[in-house]
């Protein structure tokens, strides 16, 4: 082929891409028609309060979980809300692909103030059009109630909120939440007897039971979660609500008690009773009967007694909820845990965990490498792409998850270089497997960069092109071999300029530009091969920022 018939070959593709003839982002729209949203089978949630430790927490741990739940709204005994969205957390949480169903709580101290409220079908009305207002304005997944301290006889009137409640958000595609006061059995009175489960299940897309409390502030010391009542209560609520729409609440404090005096105990995070455990000399202990940790010790001679949780708690109550076929678990609340807690949550629920090996068959590959498989559709997009050199070893196996960059549910597989992601609505054509945003997710944050900035536009050249779509150019070595080896679908539109930047996996500067699906590096090392532009790891990256990868990957 000669360079003039390449020059003008190049000029009519260019032409194509201006006019947006080969613009995958508009073929792939059909997918954002999707209303469904499906729900992962194992849910890490976590509540967050608006303190410092607490968005500390939040800022380590945000890749650890799938759900956060800011409590950020109060219901006043005049029905009106307050309370205002966190942009930092809110962003953040979404940003990785987090659902935020912030939580709104009940400040009515006297009872008969929220009956009041919830006997008024106009007042009913108007909360409901505030919290419908509050997730559509903010862009949120759904929305938690935990209304507390209810008159027992407010039952089916809270029932009936719920199921009204339900039927906007759903009508929304919006998730219906609760937290519900832990039973082992059904009672119509007391603290829990406004909790009908049975009633409550269908107007529920899932209920946080708060196990915990077993033993209180104002009451005499003991385990906060013992296991054998743990097990009672979630035996309960599966058997009204369904094991699928039940989530375990996990407590992340403990309480100390004075034996001596007596009184009100102290809530404590884990790191406050280590640190009182040290102060004061005191011992340690574990009950195996309850799956929980004390410790003694002796202040001005009086007697304490802390109950609390460490990882060999937390573990024991994963397997529960795995035993029973749980939801998920809920943890109250970000910021008191230990940081010796989110090993034990990582190892649990880890999407890079290895499977058992096996022997590969024609339909499904096994890769000792990473542990992890290959098969179905995404086997037949990867040895058809490129496979290894494209793409890399896979890190997991498919799962469900929620997509940062249009918020939407797919089943996905994260690849070192890649993520797979499967979209059934386009299923026989050729967009039924599409890769992941991932250049976008991991430059979020950089448009102000010189070279994030989009370009004047220019006449375009056979070795330059000007492309209108994103405002970027792409020349040379990195143009021929986004032509050679994928173009538009494998590698997307260029968002940045080529530039100078140290790589995150060897920490060598390179040369790089920044593609919607990946980056290109030029290793001059390397000039004349195969392998003098070679692909960023980006999978890789994501998966390190989110936890789920050691950062010596």
């Amino acid at each position: 082929m000669t360079f003039k018939f390449k020059a003008m070959l190049l000029s009519i593709i260019s032409l194509l891409l201006a006019v947006g003839f080969f613009n995958l982002t508009q073929q792939t729209n059909p997918v954002q028609a999707q209303t469904t949203t499906p729900l992962t089978a194992m849910l890490r949630w976590g509540y967050y309060v608006k303190t410092p430790v607490s968005l500390e927490s939040v800022r380590n741990n945000i890749g650890s979980l799938n759900i956060i739940s800011p409590v950020y709204f109060n219901l006043r005994p005049d029905g009106s809300l307050i309370g205002t969205d966190q942009a930092e957390v809110t962003n953040l949480a979404k940003s990785k692909g987090v659902r935020v169903i912030p939580t709104i709580q009940n400040s009515a101290t006297v009872l008969d103030d929220f009956t009041k409220v919830i006997n008024d079908p106009a007042q009913v009305k108007r909360i409901i059009d505030q919290i419908e207002g509050l997730v559509n304005t903010n862009g949120y997944d759904g929305i938690h109630i935990d209304f507390e301290n209810l008159n027992a006889t407010d039952r089916p009137q809270f029932t009936n909120f719920m199921g009204q409640l339900y039927a906007r958000l759903k009508a929304k595609n919006k998730l219906t939440t609760a937290a519900l006061v832990s039973k082992t059995r059904d009672v119509t009175t007391g603290f829990g007897g406004v909790y009908d489960y049975a009633s409550l299940a269908p107007y529920l897309d899932l209920a946080v039971i708060m196990v915990y409390d077993y033993h209180y502030r104002g009451g005499s010391d003991g385990p906060v979660a013992p296991i054998n009542w743990s097990s009672s209560v979630v035996a309960f609520a599966s058997s009204q609500l369904g094991p699928g729409k039940v989530m375990l609440g996990v407590p992340f404090y403990g309480y100390d008690w004075n034996v001596s005096k007596g009184g009100f105990a102290t809530a404590r995070s884990f790191d406050d009773t280590q640190d009182t455990i040290r102060k004061f000399k005191g011992t340690t202990g574990y009950d195996e009967t309850v799956q929980e940790a004390f410790a003694d010790y002796s202040d001005n001679g009086e007697a304490h007694r802390m109950w609390f949780q460490n990882p060999r708690s937390l573990q024991a109550k994963l397997d529960l909820l795995k035993k029973n076929n749980l939801a998920g678990f809920a943890a109250w609340r970000l910021g008191q845990e230990g940081a010796s807690f989110w090993p034990v949550v990582r190892s649990f629920t880890l999407p890079t965990n290895p499977i058992a090996a096996f022997a590969s068959k024609p339909d499904r590959t096994y890769f000792a490498q990473t542990g992890h498989s290959l098969g179905g559709q995404f086997k037949i997009y990867w040895d058809k792409n490129g496979g290894l050199a494209q793409f890399g070893y896979p890190w997991t196996e498919e799962f469900l998850e929620r997509n940062p960059s249009d918020g939407k549910d797919y089943v996905v597989q994260y690849f070192e270089r890649a993520r797979f992601e499967y979209h059934p609505d386009l299923k026989g054509t050729p967009f039924e497997v599409q890769l992941g945003l991932l250049g976008r997710q991991v430059t979020t944050g950089r448009s102000e960069e010189a070279p994030f900035k989009a370009l004047s536009p220019f006449q375009s050249r056979a070795d330059v092109w000007y492309i209108p779509q994103t405002g970027h150019s792409l020349s040379y070595g990195f143009l021929q071999y986004w032509l050679k080896n994928g173009g538009l679908e494998i590698y997307g539109y260029p968002i940045s300029e080529e530039f100078q930047e140290s790589s995150p996996t060897d920490g060598k500067t390179y040369t790089v530009q920044y593609f919607e699906r990946n980056r290109f590096e030029y290793h001059p090392e390397n000039k004349g091969t195969r392998y003098e532009v070679l692909l960023g790891l980006l999978g890789n990256q994501i998966m390190k920022d989110y936890g789920w990868l050691r950062a010596e990957t």
